[in-house]
């Protein structure tokens, strides 16, 4: 996943968020390391990692380890033999937090929650998917139990394909929900053209490390690939 960001990584390059325990020196040295190695990459966040001499780099929704001297970089797990528990993970499920809510909302389709919103389910999502109709289906029963679901467009046969075109209609549409609705049950799509994020969508998508749709992101930030039926949803969120 981060090989392959590595290559397409987009514009810009800056280290946020150090906090007071990060030593400016070693800031420093990994800055200096990853524009030479990543010279397109977008925004950073360098914190020490629990390993002593080891510190933890987020970028976007990713995050590798870097040694003090910029010298070697780690790419996997890390977790805590004691507690068990996947350090890495949970910093991945932070970082995601973080990109998610910096993205706007406008840009998405949203299927809001009915009354109280408990939960808000992200969801990259392909036309032409038959689980992510599935899904879909089933997102009446989702917004009765307080959550809403974000659709951001996904079409896995890539760009300018049939349905990356589908998804620009829709996204064009005047009633967007009703379009997608629509296009899930198998109805055809009226053509639109107009401005739409569904390129810059993509390429989230990819930042996130997604291959298959439907993909969940839960609102702590936990990423699911595949279809999950409501109900499991709906006890899994609300335990």
């Amino acid at each position: 996943m981060f090989t392959k960001w590595f290559k397409t990584a987009l514009p810009g390059l800056l280290i946020t968020g150090m906090t007071m325990n990060v030593l400016a020196n070693d800031v420093e040295k990994i800055q200096a390391k990853l524009k030479e190695v990543i010279p397109n990459a977008p925004a950073a966040t360098i914190e020490k990692s629990p390993v002593a001499g080891v510190y933890q780099v987020s970028v976007g929704p990713n995050v590798i380890y870097m040694s003090a001297d910029a010298k070697y970089l780690f790419n996997g797990s890390l977790v805590d033999l004691t507690t068990r528990e996947n350090l890495t993970e949970m910093a991945k499920n932070n970082a995601r937090m973080q990109t998610l809510a910096k993205m706007n909302e406008a840009a998405m389709i949203v299927f809001p929650a009915k009354g109280e919103t408990k939960h808000t389910l992200t969801v990259f999502t392909d036309i032409d998917c038959p689980y992510c109709k599935k899904f879909h289906n089933e997102v009446a029963t989702l917004n009765e139990n307080g959550i809403s679901v974000r659709y951001l467009a996904f079409p896995r046969s890539g760009p300018q394909t049939p349905s990356y075109h589908k998804m620009v209609s829709i996204w064009c549409a005047k009633d967007r929900r009703q379009a997608m609705d629509d296009a899930k049950k198998g109805k055809d799509v009226t053509e639109a053209v107009c401005e739409n994020p569904i390129m810059e969508q993509m390429i989230q998508a990819q930042n996130f490390g997604i291959s298959g749709t439907p993909t969940l992101i839960l609102d702590n930030g936990q990423m699911i690939p595949g279809y999950v039926p409501a109900q499991e949803l709906i006890q899994a969120l609300n335990p």
